[in-house]
């Protein structure tokens, strides 16, 4: 507390007089920081910044990890499906579901034989020829239930039985996948054939990932993919 003294000049000689301190006097300066506190340097914002990069940079990363491994089991999945398929045809000289005598030759086959006309062209075919290879050991699964790999179904069918539009005429079967997106059609394309979903031997609907084919977009869902199988 400052204590201003004033001096006064009397007639009978000068006299110090003490004034009464108000409340002013007893203020500090302001520093310009509310209750002490203090704003971050350049230095912890820096740091702030390193540290979200960081971890969105993991994230990230997590996610392009998870997107490879789905593709890449996918990419093996439908390889897998289609080499059973070929040497089941070579052994019984029919394609799975489509055999006329696949009841007598396959144990404990479930369903019935196929017409043998060389497509698999009903949903009773393409249900028999997922169970035909498992029962007849080409790949592995349930007998009787959906093939899936990572939430995705796999089946055999014909091009008229696709749920893809516009397949080419000389296609006769496919290996189908359904419940996939843009951005896993084309990586999966890219690894199978010529990277464009609207031509080669790996189609979706004409231009559901763009004009060009080869849009990746996780939003735009695509209901079916078509693997050519012959």
């Amino acid at each position: 507390m400052h204590m201003h003294i004033h001096m006064h000049l009397t007639s009978s000689g000068a006299r110090l007089c003490r004034r009464r301190p108000t409340s002013s006097d007893s203020l500090p300066a302001f520093s310009g920081r509310l209750g002490g506190q203090r704003g971050f340097t350049l230095i912890e914002m820096a740091l702030v910044l390193v540290i979200g990069g960081l971890v969105l940079g993991a994230v990230l990363g997590a996610r392009s990890v998870i997107r490879n491994a789905q593709v890449h089991d996918s990419v093996r999945a439908a390889t897998d499906l289609t080499t059973a398929a070929t040497q089941y045809r070579d052994r019984y000289g029919m394609w799975p579901g489509d055999f006329t005598n696949a009841v007598a030759l396959i144990p404990a086959l479930g369903c019935p034989n196929g017409n043998g006309n060389g497509r698999i062209e009903t949903q009773a075919e393409s249900d028999c020829a997922s169970e035909s290879l498992i029962r007849a050991g080409f790949i592995k699964g349930t007998p009787g239930a959906a093939v899936t790999v990572r939430g995705m179904g796999l089946s055999l069918r014909a091009r008229n039985l696709s749920t893809v539009a516009g397949l080419p005429v000389n296609w006769v079967n496919v290996v189908e996948l359904t419940g996939t997106d843009c951005d896993f059609g084309v990586r999966l394309d890219r690894a199978l054939d010529d990277g464009n979903l609207n031509t080669g031997n790996v189609r979706a609907t004409a231009n559901v990932c763009g004009a060009t084919g080869d849009v990746q977009d996780e939003g735009v869902q695509v209901a079916a993919l078509a693997l050519r199988l012959n």
